[in-house]
Formats: C-alpha cells, sequence, structure tokens
C-alpha cells in the first residue's frame, strides 16, 4: 500500500464520521505532495461543498473528472452539486454520464428522475426496468430504482403504475416510525408549555430580532417561502438547520445541572421536561447561543436569517421562550398533496415516518395537534401562510409575509426564482421555477390508493365505486385502528 492510499483511507473513515477539519488536512497533505491525486481532489470538493465553499469545491472535483473521466462516482457527486446551484442542464447531463459508466449505479437513477420531467419514449425506463429484473438486489438499490420508476410513471400519467412503485420503493427503504413515542413527545409538550407556563415565560429570553423560523410539514412550502424571504437584500436563507436541536439538548443538560442528584433519582431532563426548571439567565443564555451558531459560518451582516427546518414546530415553545422577539411561519398546504408528496419523497435520512401511509397519517394527526396548541397559545405570534392562497395571490400574500417579518417589500421577492443560491432540499426544481399549478391538487390522481391516510386524518375522499376500487392501496386494517386509538 503506498503512502497516499494509507492516508487516503484514515481521512474518508474520518470524513463519513462528519469530522470534516482532521479529514480535509489529509486531503490537503496529499495534494501537496500530489497535485494531480485523483482521488484526494474529488473527496476534498466533496468537504469544500459540505462547507458551502462551493465553486471550489466544482474546481477540485472538475479537475479529478478531467483527470478520470471514467469514474462514476465523480459524475454522479458533481451532478448532486449542479442541482444545488441550480445548473439543471449540468445536472442532468452528470447523472446521464454516471449510469452510462455504472449501469447499476442505482442513485444515479433517482437523481436523474427527480431533475428532469419524463417523456414517454425515454429510454431510461428501458435501462430501469433491465436493472430491476437483476437477480438478488439489495434493498438499498430497490428503493433506489421503485422510486425512480415511480416518478417516471408518474410524469407519463401512468399513475397506478407510479404508485404501485412508489409503495414498492417505501417497502424497500424499511424505515421505521415510533408514532407512539411522538405522541408522547406531544402530548408532554402540551402539557409543559400550558397556559401558566408561556406566561410565565413571555419575559425572558434573548432579544434578537434576527431569526426567522419557516415550519410545517415537509413538502408544504416551507423552501418555497424560504426562496422568496432569501430574495429579500436583508435575509440570509441558512436552509434546514439542525441548531434547535441541538439547543434543545443543551437545555436539557442545563436542567440536568440545575437539578443535581434529583435526576438520579428520577427526574426527567429531556425536551420538553427541561424547560420546566430553567431560570430566566438560562433561557436568554440559550436564545444567546442559537444566535452565535446561525451567525458562526456567515457573519453578522443579515438583519434576518431563515431556519426553514419544518420539524421546527416540535420546538416552537422553547423557541419563543428563547428568542421571544423571533419571526415564525407556519407553511400550510392541502393535507393529501402535502402526504402524498412526503411518500414519493425518499429522503436520504430523518423523516422515517413518511415511508408508511399509516405511520404519516399518524405523525400528521400529532402534528396539526401540536400545532393547534401553539396557535391557541401564542396567537398572533405565529404567521399561517397557506401555499395555495400564495398560487392564487402571490403578491398579497407575498407582503403580508414580508409586513410580518418586518421588512420593506422589494420586487425581487416576486421574481423568488431567479434568485441564485444553494438549495439543498427536496424542492430544489420547483424553487428555480415562477409559481405553477400542476402540484395543486396533485392527490387527486391518486385518490383511489389514499382512501384510508385520508379518513385516518379525517379527509374523507368520494371516489365513484367501481369493482377496482375494492382492491387498490388498501393499508392494513390493523394498522389503521392502532393509529386511531393512538391519535
Amino acid at each position: 500500500m503506498s503512502q497516499a492510499l494509507g492516508q487516503l483511507k484514515v481521512a474518508m473513515q474520518l470524513h463519513m464520521e462528519g469530522k470534516f477539519e482532521p479529514a480535509e488536512q489529509i486531503y490537503q497533505a496529499v495534494l501537496t505532495d500530489d497535485r494531480n491525486n485523483v482521488d484526494a481532489n474529488h473527496l476534498l470538493g466533496l468537504i469544500r461543498t459540505e462547507q458551502d465553499r462551493n465553486s471550489e469545491g466544482l474546481a477540485y472535483i472538475e479537475h479529478a473528472i478531467r483527470l478520470n473521466p471514467n469514474v462514476a462516482a465523480f459524475h454522479h457527486n458533481i451532478a448532486g452539486i449542479y442541482r444545488r446551484l441550480g445548473r439543471i442542464e449540468a445536472s442532468e447531463a452528470g447523472y446521464r454520464r454516471a449510469i452510462e459508466l455504472k449501469s447499476d449505479y442505482a442513485e444515479s437513477y433517482q437523481g436523474l428522475a427527480e431533475m428532469v420531467r419524463f417523456k414517454a419514449d425515454d429510454p431510461f425506463i428501458i435501462k430501469l426496468k433491465q436493472e430491476l429484473k437483476t437477480p438478488d438486489l439489495s434493498a438499498v438499490k430497490k428503493s433506489y430504482y421503485h422510486f425512480a420508476a415511480g416518478k417516471f410513471y408518474d410524469d407519463t400519467g401512468q399513475f397506478d403504475l407510479a404508485f404501485k412503485h412508489y409503495q414498492s420503493g417505501n417497502v424497500a427503504a424499511n424505515r421505521n416510525f415510533d408514532t407512539a413515542g411522538f405522541f408522547q413527545q406531544v402530548k408532554n409538550m402540551l402539557y409543559v408549555f400550558d397556559a401558566e407556563r408561556v406566561a410565565a415565560l413571555s419575559n425572558v429570553g434573548h432579544e434578537s430580532q434576527q431569526p426567522v423560523f419557516v415550519v410545517g410539514m415537509p413538502r408544504s412550502g416551507t423552501s418555497l417561502i424560504e426562496q422568496i424571504l432569501a430574495s429579500h437584500t436583508q435575509v440570509y436563507g441558512a436552509g434546514e438547520l439542525n441548531d434547535m436541536k441541538f439547543i434543545a439538548r443543551q437545555a436539557a443538560t442545563m436542567s440536568k445541572a440545575s437539578v443535581g442528584a434529583l435526576v438520579g433519582a428520577g427526574m426527567k431532563s429531556v425536551y420538553p421536561e427541561c424547560c420546566t426548571n430553567l431560570s430566566a439567565d438560562q433561557f436568554a443564555e440559550l436564545g444567546m447561543n442559537y444566535i452565535k451558531r446561525i451567525n458562526a459560518p456567515i457573519g453578522q451582516c443579515h438583519a434576518r436569517v431563515v431556519d426553514k427546518h419544518p420539524l421546527n414546530f416540535i420546538y416552537i415553545g422553547l423557541i419563543l421562550a428563547i428568542l421571544p422577539q423571533a419571526k415564525i411561519i407556519h407553511a400550510q398546504r392541502n393535507p393529501l398533496d402535502t402526504l402524498l408528496s412526503c411518500y414519493f419523497q425518499n429522503f436520504s435520512k430523518g423523516q422515517d415516518y413518511c415511508f408508511d401511509l399509516t405511520a404519516l397519517g399518524g405523525f400528521y394527526n400529532n402534528y396539526k395537534r401540536l400545532m393547534s396548541h401553539w396557535n391557541q397559545q401564542y396567537g398572533d405570534r405565529i404567521l399561517a401562510l397557506d401555499y395555495e392562497c400564495l398560487l392564487q395571490d402571490q403578491e398579497n400574500q407575498t407582503r403580508r409575509l414580508l409586513d410580518f417579518c418586518e421588512l420593506e417589500f422589494e420586487p425581487e421577492c416576486l421574481q423568488f426564482y431567479d434568485t441564485e443560491r444553494p438549495v439543498k432540499t427536496a424542492s430544489f426544481l420547483q424553487v428555480r421555477k415562477p409559481l405553477y399549478q400542476t402540484a395543486r391538487g396533485r392527490w387527486r390522481n391518486y385518490q383511489l390508493h389514499l382512501q384510508e391516510l385520508a379518513a385516518v386524518i379525517g379527509e374523507p375522499i368520494e371516489v365513484p365505486v367501481t369493482i377496482s376500487n375494492f382492491t387498490a392501496g388498501k393499508l392494513s386494517y390493523n394498522n389503521l385502528a392502532s393509529t386511531n386509538n393512538s391519535t
């Protein structure tokens, strides 16, 4: 084994563990000795893009491709970066090249499917069908292939086939969600953040007016709202941050220190229970820590910073305790359109509830229950922004959004699709286009498959009775019953 190869193996392990700084140092050391080490160029490029230094990252990976243009992973990875930056044609070309070089590159099939709107004669589906016939396919590959096939058949109007493939992709993903545990967490939040405690916490926290939180269900329009805001000269769109999860853990640590030995005697010190015994100074400290975290990569030069992690709806009680001047925008969309879009999205991590319709319906019910509670407790401190209303009346809804954030109207917010910025979420393509109506009411194409999900969330669908209705897209009756009992 050469010295460089040994160094790269160590660095790759660090890289996969998320330890970017020591991995980066090793890659740079390898490149100091050999500027044309193809793997070090590729891997350092990936780290640079993780650091949002996209132009540098592209330069390294493009150099790796010039050195060796026949490595499928190079083309796949650069396609993902092009996609994030809105370079759609370059991204599509990258995914197609990866598939040419490695016909079983399952992740590239899904990446390409997310990039394009297929026509029925696209040879993509022929290749995909061949790969699906491969004996002993791994579950991971099956999942990628079926999600890609679902997208092809959805694009070409073959909706029953599309649903069949999406269903197979979700099953192959084998993701599980603790619905009962989430129900209990929501129940705890209703108890901890009752009217009395919310009133007691009204005069604590850090007074920064910088944070804007866009919350809601995934696929409900949170990326669109962030893109509109990020088109304003005084706003930075930070994307989906995990900082509130970190702050909640920090609150639990503070709480544990506060109660000392009582924790050992059985007192809980997790979110939200930890919020019952923190001092005003501790809430203010947590708020300051959040502000430091969001500004560390960008510097304090923006009047507003948008954190659009949709699941921050879980933390609204904590957010308004530590940051009482924060703006919270609740993205809303037709529930069946939202949930269908969740089910059709192969999330790479998190969102485990999206891979089973019963779990998805249960999660939605708990989300709705919790948001109803927050609205009752905080009233007009939370702005509800409806996706369908935004489609119908873009300018007035945009002005309403900017007014809530105490920002002057700027016309660029109406041309949000022209704003050049990296977008890492599943809505990377939608925010590059003007508002369009085609995603509205999409669930109607799949109504035969959504009957029981609709019943779970209280949105019954009236469908003309046909023989095929009795067998299409049924959920487990046992699962349905358990979901009703828990929510």
